[in-house]
């Protein structure tokens, strides 16, 4: 018997959450996004779930999606397994997976890998980005401040 081939990769996607109706099955993925702004480091992300679609399967597909830094300097920061189930290749199977209280140790490119097996099917990249505090605002109907009207001196 020889080994088939892994599905088709249709979709990796990173959003904060994925809802599903419970009357129809349909997926609603509900802020999508490929950067992380943070002010301190490490930074804490509190939720992230990640959609993947697949179709060309062949039966029951063993799958792991891992996040891991740029250069795999790191063991993965979360791994999560799952499985699909193919009735016939045509098919497209969706999986959604949501992963609590992530802790991204430095700025810097990540991955999201997903991984059939030992083989890589696909990789999203995200990106966790050093966010400069904003200044304060000043409260409605005063000037910032700095920008107050002339003094005579």
């Amino acid at each position: 018997m020889t080994d088939l081939p892994p599905p088709d990769v249709l979709a990796v996607l990173i959003c904060d959450q994925i809802i599903t109706d419970r009357l129809t099955g349909k997926q609603s993925l509900i802020g999508m996004f490929s950067r992380i702004h943070s002010i301190v480091f490490p930074a804490l992300h509190p939720q992230l779930a990640v959609f993947v679609a697949l179709t060309d399967g062949h039966g029951r597909t063993e799958l792991t999606i891992r996040i891991v830094d740029g250069n795999e300097s790191r063991p993965p920061l979360v791994e999560g397994k799952g499985a699909v189930h193919f009735q016939n290749p045509r098919a497209i199977a969706n999986l959604a997976l949501q992963f609590n209280g992530l802790r991204f140790p430095e700025p810097g490119e990540y991955r999201v890998q997903l991984w059939s097996g030992s083989a890589l099917l696909r990789e999203a990249r995200l990106e966790l980005v050093k966010a400069v505090p904003r200044p304060p605002q000043a409260p409605p109907g005063q000037p910032p401040a700095g920008e107050g009207p002339p003094v005579d001196a």
